[in-house]
């Protein structure tokens, strides 16, 4: 396989350095590497079938359970008009901070808790329906497209590396890197006009609350929500199981080996499993993870920063599912991609800085840890997943009801002061 390894390699490069060329063909390079895949599959029929019943069990077991519930209840919640009056509620609190309407909060709280890719559908979702603007939905999509503490907690720390307490780490620095994403591109595009609350507060809540009562058919509402639920999940399945065979076939290659034998020859000593599980992380995140857990300094800093970074990546795979969803709005994808490197790289500095503050003591991890753990696999099995979403689920929406009144009561203090005594 040498020679195939060496012929890619040439043609890829050769392609790179003829910008000329790049520029005239560059719609050629999608069709090469494609090609490509289709010689490894040929070559190799077996791998690719085992790594795409791998991707089948991963989705049906591990994403479907997850997902579904949240995508059926989101969406069922944005017909109904609940998420207009929770974002009516809560924009005094979100405008100051991030420079977004109030319906972003309930974006980040399920992105939060569900994980990739509701927050880039709900994104999706919102602009196609005009409660965002362009700008805004450019700023929500910088932090409110996370992971969930499912996989932080229950695949990675404890079903990985064995280490309850490693999930409060990296949840605890995905989640200030995604924070702090959202305080810096509050800038973005910055207008002072859209930082202000809203005068007609009062109006648009009256509003809100009128169409929250307005009688709709639920059971048109609900078979809309489970077809375009169920449409978006097969669409997150055929990225996953597409994924897992571009992952086989660069691992056919053999290419982490002469990236290992690269850095050798210029005195650099890095362990192969290190090497293999950035560079497929960087392709898909849960691959990534499981073989740097296996690694010779699995319990070490540095691998504990790299999986950090991977998770607030999230992974080519993942970016395509949210790229899918954008497609159908006016994002600029670029822009979101730099926002994803930046989270990953925010992550991995609060994971730095609060390694031994966590670390050193004991830290016992949410309640429902220890329920994931006890599963049958570490990924849970389908009706436990299920159980959980629904629980997160009623959390979420009892939490965003407690955070609207508050930031209500906060506003309606705020206008007081601003009057100031007559």
């Amino acid at each position: 396989m040498n020679y195939l390894f060496y012929l890619i390699i040439f043609l890829f490069f050769y392609i790179i350095i003829k910008r000329r060329y790049l520029f005239k063909f560059k719609n050629l390079l999608y069709p090469f590497i494609f090609i490509v895949l289709i010689i490894l599959t040929v070559l190799y029929p077996k791998n690719s079938i085992d790594a795409a019943l791998r991707g089948i069990d991963v989705w049906f077991f591990t994403v479907l359970p997850s997902l579904l519930p949240f995508f059926i209840i989101s969406e069922i919640t944005i017909q109904l008009g609940f998420v207009n009056f929770i974002g009516t509620l809560i924009s005094p609190l979100m405008r100051p901070l991030f420079n977004i309407p109030g319906e972003g909060a309930f974006v980040f709280a399920m992105s939060v808790t569900s994980g990739y890719p509701v927050g880039a559908k709900l994104i999706s979702k919102l602009r196609l329906e005009n409660k965002i603007s362009q700008v805004e939905a450019q700023r929500l999509a910088s932090f409110a497209s996370t992971s969930g503490p499912l996989f932080i907690i229950g695949a990675v720390s404890i079903g990985m590396f064995n280490n309850e307490r490693l999930g409060f780490l990296l949840i605890l620095s995905h989640y200030l890197g995604s924070i702090t994403l959202g305080l810096i591109f509050r800038f973005f595009k910055y207008n002072v006009k859209s930082c202000q609350i809203s005068m007609n507060y009062k109006k648009n809540l009256k509003d809100s609350y009128n169409n929250l009562l307005k009688n709709k058919s639920i059971g048109n509402i609900m078979s809309d929500a489970m077809q375009d639920a169920m449409n978006t999940i097969l669409i997150i399945g055929g990225f996953i199981i597409f994924y897992s065979v571009v992952i086989e076939s660069l691992n056919s290659l053999n290419i982490v080996y002469y990236i290992m034998k690269s850095f050798e020859n210029i005195g650099v000593f890095i362990e192969e499993d290190i090497i293999k599980g950035f560079l497929f992380g960087i392709i898909e995140i849960t691959n990534g993870t499981k073989i740097l857990s296996q690694s010779i300094e699995s319990n070490s800093l540095h691998i504990y920063v790299l999986v950090s970074i991977l998770i607030g990546w999230s992974g080519i795979s993942i970016h395509s599912q949210a790229l899918s969803f954008f497609s159908k709005i006016d994002i600029n994808n670029r822009i979101y991609l730099f926002s994803k490197l930046m989270h990953g790289l925010f992550a991995g500095a609060f994971t730095i800085i609060l390694y031994k503050p966590l670390m050193i003591k004991s830290i016992s991890v949410f309640n429902y840890s220890s329920k994931i753990k006890n599963s049958s696999n570490y990924f849970g099995n389908f009706f436990d997943h299920i159980y959980i979403s629904f629980k997160i689920i009623l959390f979420i929406l009892f939490l965003l009801t407690i955070s609207s009144l508050i930031s209500s009561i906060l506003y309606n203090i705020y206008k007081v002061i601003l009057k100031g005594p007559k």
